[in-house]
């Protein structure tokens, strides 16, 4: 089953966008996060994200500081969404 959604995060006092599709296979859940502003683009690679997990992000590791907290800021908004949906 696939969900798709769109969130908001905060990011460097900002607000921004992304496209979450979700697919739940064999009770684990795909994540796929796709950036919608040029700006942050460029922080991440192909301006997506790819885990799996619920707590999957925690294994991304960026290149550097500003792109972890991007991150971070983006799973927490994808997390707050998922708790909330039913």
């Amino acid at each position: 089953m696939a969900r798709v959604f769109t969130t908001r995060f905060v990011f460097n006092q900002q607000v921004y966008d992304a496209i979450v599709t979700v697919i739940s296979l064999d009770s684990d859940l795909k994540f796929t996060v796709k950036l919608m502003d040029n700006e942050l683009v460029q922080l991440l690679p192909g301006g997506q994200l790819n885990y799996t997990g619920k707590e999957g992000f925690k294994d991304l590791h960026a290149d550097n500081n500003l792109a972890q907290t991007l991150i971070q800021s983006i799973a927490g908004s994808v997390d707050k969404y998922l708790a909330i949906k039913p």
